[in-house]
């Protein structure tokens, strides 16, 4: 990931509450590369449930 890019992060559970979204908690666009850091350090602790797509946006 570089630096100065813009990031979408989804969030994926296979929990039951989840199949309707096909999976999916929550999306969050317009991520910088500090902000994607800390929420994929925040959900390995909180959630490790789930697991994260980070993609650049473009």
């Amino acid at each position: 990931m570089a630096n100065g890019e813009l990031y979408k992060v989804t969030a994926f559970s296979n929990d039951f509450q989840f199949n309707r979204t096909n999976g999916v908690v929550y999306q969050v666009v317009d991520a910088d590369q500090e902000y994607v850091d800390k929420l994929v350090a925040r959900e390995k602790e909180e959630n490790p449930g789930y697991w994260l797509r980070v993609e650049v946006q473009g």
